[in-house]
């Protein structure tokens, strides 16, 4: 049966009985038909089996109308053992199992989780990207009002009218509209009026000015002291008026005023931060301990446009001063925020050359107190000669934490020479030697425990000792090769000596029996022998003997039978008789005139070994061997002992792979013990956090150190003691009645009109009596306005490149799921650190230990698609038991089985669904 490529979607409401059966199956990438079995995926019916699990508790806990609180345990649990079988790992989330890296409390505070989902994880990054600033403009045309007219201020929704009169300074003009509480303050700045909203509301100014021709009767004005009054305005008084005027000024116009007080050097004592307020807003100034007040000062200036405050230096004295004059006038300083200056007292330098002290907690006092238990040292080891020179020629590698270098020595050479050869080397091993009478040591260069040296010895002179060998039995015993550091045993026997190749001859009456010619081999070579009929056989036996060096044969004599025989024992001893003429019989051998020795057998170690004739060369794993038998000795030859060992190397102060360690500094501090690294302690004792050296070498009692984190220094003076000045307006008396003013200009009244009085800059007391006439024309027009708008700006927070804005006081951001609630830290400003939050929840039940294999490939694919909700769930997704009820939860696993069954097939009475059927297939 062929099944084609329709997806099983298109069979879902329709069942075929095909439970159980073998079906051939061509895919459309095979090439021969493949044979599918039906078989069951226990790991898939363990996830079916869990899912419906958690689905039953659900059921049952909404039947009961009850939350599944208790549950969650239990389904946490069952989730991760799914997760596993996915071969995923499952996070649990929610604020209770949540890690927060980074965060900075100082910038960011009140950080609350609102949401964190299972397997969750976000990272934040941003800060203040505009401070929040009231509305500002700056009336650069001021100047058109000083002949009079009106300024139209619109503030929000509301709107206010300033009349100005004829001869009005800037100045006079901005104490005029402070004076109004019209909702902004005004200051002369470079001889431009600066508006800025005492509000967050937006701001218009509009410049209306009035042009006035005058024509002056015989105004006159009798008395005025020019020591006292700069200037009489008689501009406003109506025709016909005469007045006396007399009176005092009681005080003048100040501004708010605070001093910084430096030191002697005229230097900043401390380093801090604090919002700078004047009669325009607010700037934060930043100072640093040790620079100049002349700097510190030019900093305050900067921002003198958005503060309304400027700074002066005088000696050792920074004075912070406002632009504007009487009450109005402000300098405030707030969220002061000094630094703390951790400082370190006590440290002995004999025992610690360096310390770090890396943090401490603001305002805490740590004192440090211990013992040295263990001095760090480099890695050693010593290798002990004689007489000040090499024990025995050796070849050996030594290695340091730069490198390897191989180094040979020779019997007798002198240690000090060896020391220069390995010096030399150092820069390639890291490996320093020094010699100390008989002993040679090598050293690291770097204290600790990380840091190592080894010698590896590669090859020594061997020395082997032979024992046991009995010349009765064995002669010329050789040791041809040993395995070092061996000792080899050799017994056994010898189970036939080696013989000579032999011929005979026989004559007749001591004589040979015919002539002969014949040629005569032996092991050295071939001579041809002449025999005459009825030589005698000593002739014969003399005339072989004397060709025996040609040929290896000797012949001797016993009544009338002639012996040839070889001179060598073995199967190399032979003796052939060739005869070219005549007759010349022989017997022995293989009875053609050919005999050959025999070589000796032996049995060594079980072994059955052929020598060559008597001579033995015998070899096995340990090692090579030569020796001759006694000729003719047979049977049992006494045990012989091979020993080999080693020349001298003696090298000690490692371990058993001649590998020695440095050693790490051990201390006792405040009652706790700490390891070093090499002699670097990094050591945390209740708040500070600390990084310090040990002398080489010192053991002992450290002296007390004390670790401090004092406050810098921040002294303000002046105003109200908390930071806070403002200005006073000054106090005139004139014709009985009390006028105040933010500049030397009062204006006075005089019947129903009035006119200004500029007095003398500084001047106080009392005024000399002067009179008043005036008459006066005046002709006005109306000029151009002008218009000045300006918005007030709010602060601007941006975090992970998106502007979060505020929820009931609080910022809330959302990124990855992960949702948060926060606040700013008092006197913020700027970016805030890096910080992330990370789901770290495990479930809180054991489940069960499966060896299950994790799904792969279609099926993995398949049952992750089908699951997909099912993991929020687990505690921190939005189907927990803290966010939905037990009915909604177990809607959500009904769904999943739904999609499980849809997508493995649900066996029932009637057979295998056929969605089932084509899972088997692609699985």
């Amino acid at each position: 049966m062929t099944i084609s490529s329709s997806t099983s979607t298109s069979f879902a409401s329709r069942s075929l009985l095909v439970e159980n059966f073998q079906l051939s199956a061509r895919a459309s990438s095979q090439s021969e038909p493949e044979t599918l079995l039906r078989r069951v995926n226990t790991t898939s019916d363990r996830i079916n089996s869990l899912v419906a699990g958690i689905g039953e508790k659900l059921l049952d806990a909404a039947r009961a109308g009850s939350s599944f609180t208790n549950l969650q345990g239990s389904i946490d649990t069952a989730l991760t053992e799914i997760s596993e079988l996915l071969g995923q790992s499952l996070t649990l989330g929610g604020s209770g199992n949540s890690v927060v890296r980074g965060l900075d409390s100082s910038q960011i505070k009140d950080l609350e989780i609102l949401s964190l989902p299972p397997n969750g994880s976000a990272r934040f990054s941003g800060g203040i990207t505009q401070q929040a600033g009231n509305a500002k403009v700056l009336i650069t045309d001021a100047a058109r009002l000083q002949g009079g007219g009106s300024l139209d201020l619109k503030i929000g929704g509301s709107e206010r009218r300033i009349q100005f009169q004829p001869g009005r300074s800037i100045a006079g003009m901005a104490q005029q509209i402070n004076s109004k509480n019209a909702g902004v303050k005004a200051i002369e700045l470079d001889g431009k009026l600066r508006l800025t909203s005492r509000s967050s509301q937006s701001l218009e100014a509009t410049v209306r000015p009035v042009r006035v021709g005058r024509n002056y009767g015989d105004n006159q004005l009798f008395g005025v002291n020019a020591s006292q009054i700069d200037r009489v305005d008689l501009s406003r008084l109506p025709e016909g008026v005469s007045e006396t005027v007399q009176g005092q000024v009681d005080s003048v116009a100040a501004v708010a005023r605070l001093t910084y007080q430096g030191n002697a050097s005229g230097l900043v004592t401390g380093s801090a931060n604090f919002d700078l307020s004047g009669d325009l807003g607010t700037a934060n100034v930043e100072t640093t301990r040790g620079e100049s007040l002349l700097s510190f000062a030019e900093k305050i200036n900067n921002v003198s446009a958005f503060t309304g405050v400027k700074a002066e230096v005088n000696g050792n004295e920074l004075r912070l001063v406002s632009q504007m004059r009487g009450d109005d006038a402000e300098v405030r300083l707030s969220n002061v925020v000094r630094q703390f200056r951790p400082t370190v007292e006590g440290v002995n330098a004999a025992q610690i050359p360096r310390f770090d002290l890396q943090s401490i907690a603001d305002g805490a006092v740590v004192e440090l107190s211990g013992t040295v238990t263990t001095a760090a040292d480099t890695a050693k080891l010593q290798y002990q000669g004689s007489g000040g020179n090499v024990a025995d020629t050796a070849l050996f590698t030594l290695s340091g934490n730069l490198g390897s270098e191989q180094i040979a020595i020779v019997q007798g050479e002198s240690l000090s020479d060896v020391r220069d050869r390995i010096n030399a080397e150092t820069e390639s091993t890291g490996v320093v030697a020094t010699v100390d009478g008989d002993t040679l040591q090598f050293s690291g260069q770097t204290v600790g425990s990380s840091e190592s040296i080894q010698v590896t010895l590669d090859d020594i002179t061997q020395y082997v000792d032979v024992e046991g060998v009995n010349a009765g039995q064995i002669q010329g015993f050789t040791v041809n090769s040993s395995e070092p550091r061996s000792t080899n045993i050799l017994s056994g026997t010898v189970d036939q000596t080696a013989t000579k190749g032999q011929l005979t001859y026989d004559g007749f009456l001591g004589a040979v029996s015919g002539s002969a010619t014949f040629n005569l081999t032996g092991e050295l070579g071939t001579a041809e022998i002449d025999v005459s009929a009825f030589q005698s056989l000593s002739s014969l036996r003399d005339d072989i003997n004397d060709r025996t060096g040609d040929t290896g044969v000797v012949a001797t004599l016993s009544g009338s039978r002639l012996t040839l025989e070889s001179q060598g024992e073995g199967s190399d001893g032979i003796v052939e008789v060739d005869v070219v003429s005549g007759s010349f019989d022989t017997n022995g051998g293989d009875g053609n005139g050919n005999a050959a020795g025999t070589d000796a057998q032996l049995t060594i170690n079980g072994e059955s070994v052929v020598a060559d004739g008597n001579h033995v060369d015998y070899v096995d794993s340990l090692g090579s061997y030569s020796f001759d038998v006694q000729s003719g000795f047979t049977g049992t030859f006494d045990s012989i002992e091979v020993t080999t060992s080693d020349g001298s190397f003696d090298l000690t102060g490692g371990d058993e792979t001649g590998t020695a360690y440095g050693v790490d500094a051990e201390a006792t501090l405040n009652g706790q013990s700490f390891v070093a690294n090499g002699d670097e302690l990094s050591v945390t004792i209740d708040s500070a956090v600390m990084a310090f050296d040990i002398e080489t070498g010192f053991l002992g009692a450290i002296d007390p150190i004390t670790l401090r984190s004092d406050e810098d220094e921040f002294s303000i003076t002046g105003g109200d003691g908390n930071g806070n000045a403002y200005g006073q307006d000054g106090q005139a008396t004139i014709n009985g009645q009390t006028y105040t003013s933010s500049t030397n200009t009062f204006e006075v009244s005089l019947g129903e009109s009035s006119v200004d009085l500029e007095f003398v800059d500084g001047f106080v007391g009392a005024l000399d009596t002067f009179e008043i006439d005036s008459e006066v024309t005046v002709q006005r027009r109306t000029g151009t306005p002008s218009t000045y708008r300006s918005s007030a700006t709010r602060e601007q927070f941006m975090m992970n490149g998106q502007e979060v804005t505020k929820v009931d006081g609080r910022y809330e951001f959302e990124q990855d799921g992960v949702r948060i609630g926060f606040q700013l830290a008092e006197g913020f400003r700027g970016s805030f650190d890096n910080f992330t939050i990370n789901a770290n929840g495990s479930a809180s039940e054991s489940y069960r230990s499966s060896k299950m294999e994790a799904l792969t490939g279609t099926t993995l694919e398949a049952t992750q698609t089908a699951l997909a909700d099912l993991f929020q769930l687990a505690s921190g997704g939005k189907y927990d038991s803290e966010n939905t009820d037990a009915l909604d939860a177990y809607n959500v696993t009904k769904d999943a089985l739904a999609n499980l069954q849809s997508m493995f097939g649900v066996s029932t009475r009637r057979g295998r669904s056929l969605n089932g059927l084509l899972f088997d297939q692609s699985a």
